[in-house]
């Protein structure tokens, strides 16, 4: 079944990429706007809060680099595509260990970050129970 085929499919392909693309683009800068104010502060490093936004920064630039090379990393030969007649839009220069690599990184970081969220919402928690 071709692209045109399909009267369910109303974006192109290959457009699904370029949105993924851009927005994992704007979630790299806005992280790494983050880890610049943190540093650019003056308290730096020395407060716990800093510290768990710091990761989860840096957790948020590696599951948004793996979410957006896309197909880059898929192998050039996928098993039973023809077969499924599904064909993945955009350039695929991998093999499976790349593709295996890229969702590691987007499932570790991934976790990661909730993990880390998770901490900061229970220090947030704990912080105003002291203050009361």
């Amino acid at each position: 079944m071709s692209q045109q085929d399909d009267p369910n499919d109303y974006w192109p392909k290959a457009y699904l990429a370029i949105v993924s693309r851009l927005n994992t683009s704007l979630s790299i800068l806005a992280s790494a706007t983050i880890i610049f104010l943190i540093y650019r502060s003056q308290a730096k490093l020395s407060i716990i809060y800093h510290r768990i936004v710091l990761c989860m920064s840096i957790a948020d630039i590696l599951a948004s680099l793996a979410m957006g090379l896309t197909t880059l990393p898929m192998p050039k030969e996928m098993p039973f595509e023809v077969e499924l007649g599904y064909d993945w839009p955009g350039p695929r220069y991998g093999n499976t260990w790349t593709c295996n690599a890229q969702g590691f990184i987007w499932v570790f970081a991934g976790t990661i970050g909730f993990g880390l969220n998770a901490m900061l919402c229970l220090c947030k928690y704990i912080g105003k129970r002291t203050l009361l």
